[in-house]
């Protein structure tokens, strides 16, 4: 697998995501069965936003030819799922949100060892 081909994945779960996020947010919360609020509904929608961005990027580098543009993508992508990994495990284990709920460290997991396997593993294949 070629770092692009791993942004093509992960635009797919980031549309899914920032568009859920975004447009269906009481839903979404209801799901993980948390109880939407105006504060969680706007914060929400926020990620939704971001991660639409982030997904935007994701596109770009899928289609890049420049090594250099693809590796600072990967890092932005890197860092945030590091950040989306323990935030969402913290919210996990602090008993909140239903088993659903493991579904983002988990996701968020594997995304960013992806990531570092681009970034520090086998930097060539980017």
């Amino acid at each position: 697998m070629k770092l692009k081909h791993l942004f093509t994945v992960n635009i797919f779960f980031a549309a899914f995501f920032g568009v859920s996020c975004a447009f269906f947010a009481g839903w979404l919360i209801r799901l993980y069965g948390l109880a939407p609020d105006v504060g969680s509904l706007w914060t929400t929608r926020l990620v939704g936003g971001s991660i639409l961005g982030f997904a935007s990027l994701m596109w770009f580098g899928s289609r890049s030819d420049s090594q250099k543009v693809r590796r600072a993508i990967a890092l932005a992508l890197f860092i945030q799922d590091v950040v989306g990994f323990v935030a969402s495990l913290l919210a996990q284990l602090s008993g909140g949100m239903n088993a659903l709920g493991w579904s983002n460290p988990i996701l968020y997991g594997i995304l960013a060892i992806a990531y570092a396997y681009f970034l520090f593993i086998n930097p060539e294949r980017s």
